[in-house]
């Protein structure tokens, strides 16, 4: 039995408010970097961060820090 699943995932950086915005199965959703904020999670911030860089698209700046 397979618990996981494969999902198609669209991620940008939005800079001007340093959140990350995805649309998950048509679903939009956003990380930030804040460990205090609703949706800050700092780990995958940094994680979907370095995916952008690898993928040639805007990134934050923590990732090259």
């Amino acid at each position: 039995m397979t618990v996981g699943a494969d999902l198609k995932v669209h991620a940008w950086y939005d800079a001007e408010q340093d959140v990350i915005r995805m649309r998950i199965d048509g679903q939009l959703s956003s990380v930030n970097p804040d460990a205090e904020s609703k949706r800050g999670n700092p780990h995958l911030f940094m994680k979907l961060g370095l995916a952008l860089k690898a993928a040639g698209k805007g990134y934050p700046e923590i990732v090259d820090q």
